[in-house]
C-alpha cells in the first residue's frame, strides 16, 4: 500500500484543494493508506489535522461508487468528547496527485504510541484508570449507535495536555480518531475493537512499577490487570462473564474500585456477604482471604498433587484457579503455610493471561527464528519465579545450606541458560539470575511484535529442555530439593484465548517427562487443550499427560464427599463474613432432602405432576463440579427472601423455603440458557440443541418405561450416547466442540455402548435438569447411530419433531413411532 502514497514534499506548503484557507504546515506521520499533516487556518486563527489518502487506497464498488465516503462519516454520529470528527472531505487532483483529503480538528497533543517512548514515567495507576473511563465511554455511545472503530491501536489514541489552560479536571484528556478510515481504504484490516482495546490496556499496564506504588494503586492494578484486561475485555460469553461487551456495566465496576478498596481494607479482610468473590480472580491480592475459602476436601485434589503431567478441565467456575493458586509455594508462604513438613513439591503459578497479551492472536511464524520466542518468554517467566521462591522459601527454613550452595548452584545455571552473568560481584545469585530472566522475558515479548519484519534481528531462544535442566540442576545440589519435585501450574491455558497454534509451541515444553518437575495445565474444557505440537507429535492421554475432568468426576462421585465439600465451602463462607450471618451450616439456610427418589420424581412428572427443588442434596445434585454457580445460587435464594435481615427475621429451622429455593433453581437455569444467545456464532443453535434433547428426554419420562429395573419406571434419560464412535463433518464438529467449551453437555469416555465400543457419552449440565422437568438418575441414555448425532447437531428442531413422543401409544413397544424409529437408527438405552 505505501508503493501508492506520493512524496510528501509535494504538499508542504500548498493551499488544500476547496479550502484554500488551509496551508499544509507540516509533516506529522505516514501510514499504510496515506500521509498526516498539520494545516494552518489564518482565517480560523486555528490548526487542523489533514489526512491526505491516494484515491487507489480507497475502496469503491464495481462501478466506481464511491463506498468510502460513508465509511468516513461513521463518526458523525457519535457526540463523545473524545472523538475527532471529520470536518470535510476534499479532493486534491494535481498532476500526478490524484488524492482525497480529510480535514479534521488538530488536537495539540502526541499519540499514545509516542507517549509511552518519550514519556512512559507518567503512566501512573491513575492515568490508567482515567484512560480506561474515557475509552469505555465512548465503547458505550459506539454500542447503542452501533458504530465500530476498526484499528483501535496507540497510534490512533491521542493524548491531550491540558495542564497549559485547564483550572479542572485531568491534567490530559484523550482524543481517538481515525474513526472509519481503515474500512474506507483498500488495505481494509478491520480488527476486533475490545481486544484491541484490551491490547492497549495491556500496553499501559506494562509500563508501571508494580513494586513503586502503594497500596490503593496496586489494589487497582491488580483489578484491572486480572479482571478487565484477564477477563471483561476479552471474554466474548456473557455467560462465563456478565460483562463482557458490555461498556456500561465495564465503566460502572472502574468506578466501584475505589470503594471496594475500602472495604478490602478492612484488617480482618473478611467477606462482606458469603456470596461474594464467586471466582479466585476476585479475590486478587488477598492471600489470607483466598486460604480462608480454599477446602481440602475439594474433589479430584489427590489427583492433582500426583507426580505426573496433568491437564485439568472443568466448567468454568469450578475451581481450577482456587486450587492451583492455593497449591502455589508463594501463596503458601504468604499464609505461613509453607513449613517443611507440610511442603511436598513446590508449586509455581503461572496464569496465562499473562501470555495472551504477549502473543494475542498467535500464528506460526514464517521465519525460523521466531519459532522459539514463545518457549523463550515461558521459560524465563516461569525460571524467574521459580527462583524467586526457592530463594525466599530457602532463607526461611534452610538459610546455611542455601547461603553455602548459592553460588555454586548459580554458576551452573547460568551455564545451562547459556546466558552471560553480569560483570557484579552478586552476579552469582538467584536473584541476579531472576532479574536477568526478567530482561529475557522482555526481550521475548519485543521479538514477537517485530517478529514479521525480516530487518529486526531475533536473538538466541531457550529450547524446550531449559526448564527441565535448571530443576534438575536445582533437585541435585539442594537436598531439600531431592525429593520434592517442581509443579508448574499453568492456569487457563485454553484456546482460543492461547490459539492452538501458541498451544503446539508451547506443548513441546509442557508435555516434558521428568522426575524434577511436572506441568498441571488447566483449561476450560476438552477441547479448549490441543493435544499435539509443532513437530508434529501426537501426545497420547495417560502418557504424556493425565486429563483430569471435574465435571465427569463431579457426575460420578458419591453424594457423601460431594455434600462434604460443599458443605466446607459453605462453612468457610458463613463464618468469614465481616458481620455475624444469620447462618453458620447450609443446612440452616436450605434443610435436607435426604429421601429422594428418582423413580418417585418421575412417575409425578408422569402424572402431569411438577417437581419442586430443594434441600441440600439438590443442590450437590444440581452441581456439575461448578461450585461459583451453587454459591451464587443460595446467595439468589438469600435475595429472593429479602437478604440477611430477612433471614434474621424467620424462626423457623430452615430459613428459606421450599418455594423460594425452587424458584432460584429454575430461574438460574432460564438466565443460562438466556445468555447463550450472545455467544459468538452459534449461541443460538446450542440453545436449540438442548431444548430439543430436554424436551425429547422429557417425553420419555411421559410415555416410555424403562426396562432395566423391577416396577418398570419411566425412562429417564439426562444424557446421549452414540452407538458407535463418530466422525462429525467440519460444521457438525465445530458446533459440537462449543457444546463441550461452554459445557452444556459435560463429555465422559467412561464406558461402553451397547455395541461394545469405547463412545463419548454426553451428560446434561446438571442445573438445566429442573428447568427441563427431568430427574437426577444417570441410568438411561438416549442413543444415536453417528449420522443421526450429526442431524441433532445441525438440524435440532427436525430432530426433535421426529423424535419427541406425544402419547403413551408411541411410547409402546412395537408402535409406529418407536419401530420408525427403529429403521431411523435411533433408539434407547438402558444401562445392564
Amino acid at each position: 500500500m505505501r508503493a501508492n502514497l506520493p512524496d510528501k514534499n509535494l504538499f508542504l506548503g500548498k493551499a488544500v484543494p476547496g479550502r484554500p484557507n488551509i496551508v499544509i504546515q507540516e509533516w506529522i506521520a505516514s501510514g499504510n493508506d496515506g500521509h498526516l499533516f498539520k494545516g494552518r487556518s489564518e482565517q480560523l486563527n486555528r490548526d487542523l489535522a489533514c489526512k491526505i489518502i491516494p484515491r487507489a487506497n480507497l475502496i469503491h464498488g464495481e462501478h466506481g461508487e464511491e463506498l468510502w465516503r460513508a465509511e468516513v462519516y461513521k463518526a458523525d454520529a457519535l457526540r463523545n468528547q473524545a472523538v475527532v470528527h471529520f470536518e470535510g472531505i476534499h479532493e486534491w487532483k494535481d498532476g500526478a496527485i490524484d488524492c482525497i483529503v480529510l480535514v479534521a480538528e488538530f488536537v495539540e497533543g502526541i499519540s499514545l504510541r509516542q507517549f509511552l517512548k518519550k514519556q512512559s514515567s507518567e503512566v501512573t495507576v491513575p492515568f490508567i484508570t482515567h484512560w480506561l473511563g474515557t475509552m469505555l465511554e465512548l465503547f458505550h455511545e459506539m454500542k447503542l449507535r452501533d458504530v465500530v472503530h476498526g484499528d483501535f491501536h496507540d497510534g490512533n489514541i491521542l493524548v491531550e495536555d491540558r495542564s497549559s489552560w485547564a483550572l479542572q479536571g485531568s491534567r490530559y484528556a484523550f482524543r481517538v480518531t481515525d474513526f472509519g478510515v481503515s474500512e474506507a481504504t483498500s488495505d481494509h484490516r478491520f480488527k476486533d475493537d475490545y481486544l484491541q482495546l484490551a491490547e492497549v490496556l495491556g500496553q499501559l499496564l506494562g509500563v508501571v512499577d508494580y513494586q513503586a506504588w502503594g497500596p490503593r494503586d496496586k489494589f487497582t492494578f491488580n483489578i484491572l490487570r486480572h479482571h478487565f484486561l484477564g477477563r471483561h475485555l476479552i471474554e466474548l460469553d456473557t455467560t462465563r462473564d456478565p460483562l463482557a461487551r458490555q461498556p456500561r456495566q465495564m465503566f460502572d465496576r472502574l468506578q466501584e474500585i475505589e470503594a471496594e478498596y475500602e472495604r478490602s481494607a478492612s484488617v480482618d479482610t473478611r467477606l462482606l456477604t458469603p456470596f461474594d468473590f464467586l471466582s479466585c480472580e476476585q479475590i486478587g491480592d488477598a492471600p489470607t482471604l483466598l486460604r480462608a475459602l480454599y477446602s481440602e476436601r475439594f474433589l479430584g485434589l489427590t489427583e492433582i498433587e500426583g507426580r505426573n503431567n496433568i491437564v485439568v478441565t472443568g466448567p468454568r467456575g469450578c475451581g481450577k484457579s482456587t486450587v492451583f493458586k492455593s497449591l502455589s509455594l508463594d501463596q503458601r508462604m504468604r499464609t505461613n503455610d509453607a513449613v517443611p513438613d507440610k511442603v511436598h513439591y513446590l508449586g509455581i503459578y503461572y496464569r496465562c493471561d499473562d501470555l495472551y497479551f504477549a502473543f494475542p492472536r498467535y500464528a506460526a511464524p514464517s521465519r525460523p527464528e521466531a519459532v522459539d520466542i514463545p518457549l523463550h518468554f515461558v521459560t524465563a517467566t516461569l525460571l524467574s519465579k521459580l527462583l524467586n521462591c526457592i530463594e525466599s522459601w530457602a532463607k526461611l527454613h534452610f538459610a546455611p545450606e542455601f547461603e553455602s550452595q548459592e553460588q555454586t548452584i548459580a554458576q551452573r545455571i547460568w551455564s545451562v541458560l547459556d546466558l552471560e552473568p553480569p560483570k557484579t560481584p552478586a552476579s552469582d545469585s538467584f536473584r541476579t539470575i531472576a532479574t536477568e530472566l526478567e530482561r529475557q522475558r522482555k526481550r521475548a515479548a519485543q521479538w514477537q511484535k517485530m517478529s514479521h519484519d525480516p530487518k529486526w534481528n531475533i536473538g538466541p531462544c531457550f529450547g524446550a529442555e531449559i526448564i527441565q535442566q535448571v530443576c534438575e540442576t536445582l533437585g541435585s545440589s539442594l537436598s531439600f530439593l531431592r525429593e520434592r519435585p517442581i509443579y508448574f501450574l499453568i492456569d487457563d491455558y485454553s484456546s482460543p484465548k492461547v490459539t492452538r497454534q501458541l498451544q503446539m509451541s508451547l506443548n513441546r515444553l509442557f508435555m516434558q517427562r521428568s522426575g524434577s518437575c511436572f506441568f498441571k495445565l488447566s483449561t476450560e474444557s476438552p477441547v479448549s487443550f490441543v493435544k499435539s505440537d509443532i513437530d508434529g507429535k501426537f501426545y497420547v492421554e495417560s502418557r504424556e499427560f493425565v486429563l483430569h475432568n471435574l465435571g465427569v468426576v463431579y457426575l460420578h462421585a458419591d453424594l457423601a464427599p460431594k455434600l462434604s465439600f460443599i458443605e466446607d465451602v459453605f462453612r468457610r463462607r458463613l463464618a468469614g463474613t465481616q458481620n455475624a450471618f444469620p447462618a453458620s451450616e447450609l443446612v440452616e439456610l436450605i434443610g435436607s432432602d435426604a429421601a429422594q427418589n428418582s423413580n418417585e420424581d418421575a412417575r409425578q412428572l408422569r402424572s402431569g405432576g411438577k417437581l419442586q427443588f430443594s434441600g441440600k442434596e439438590t443442590l450437590c445434585k444440581l452441581c456439575s463440579g461448578d461450585i461459583h454457580y451453587v454459591i451464587g445460587l443460595v446467595g439468589d435464594m438469600v435475595k429472593l427472601l429479602g437478604g440477611p435481615d430477612a433471614l434474621r427475621a424467620v424462626k423457623d429451622p430452615v430459613k428459606i423455603s421450599p418455594a423460594i429455593q425452587n424458584r432460584a433453581i429454575r430461574e438460574a437455569a432460564g438466565s443460562f440458557l438466556r445468555n447463550l444467545h450472545g455467544i459468538p456464532r452459534h449461541g443460538d443453535k446450542l440453545i436449540a440443541i438442548v431444548e430439543a434433547f430436554g424436551n425429547v428426554a422429557h417425553s420419555y419420562i411421559r410415555f416410555r418405561d424403562s426396562k432395566n429395573e423391577e416396577g418398570n419406571p419411566p425412562h429417564q434419560a439426562s444424557r446421549i450416547e452414540p452407538y458407535e464412535p463418530f466422525e462429525l463433518s467440519e460444521e457438525a464438529q465445530k458446533i459440537y466442540d462449543e457444546l463441550l467449551r461452554y459445557s452444556v453437555f459435560i463429555e465422559d469416555f467412561r464406558g461402553k455402548s451397547r455395541r461394545g465400543k469405547v463412545v463419548p457419552r454426553l451428560y446434561l449440565r446438571r442445573f438445566l435438569i429442573p428447568h427441563f422437568n427431568l430427574t437426577f438418575s444417570t441410568r438411561d441414555s438416549l442413543e444415536l447411530e453417528p449420522r443421526h448425532f450429526e442431524h441433532f447437531l445441525l438440524e435440532p428442531k427436525d430432530f426433535e419433531d421426529k423424535y419427541r413422543l406425544r402419547t403413551a401409544a408411541d411410547g409402546a413397544d412395537g408402535s409406529p413411532k418407536l419401530t420408525q424409529d427403529r429403521q431411523m437408527d435411533l433408539g434407547l438405552k438402558e444401562d445392564k
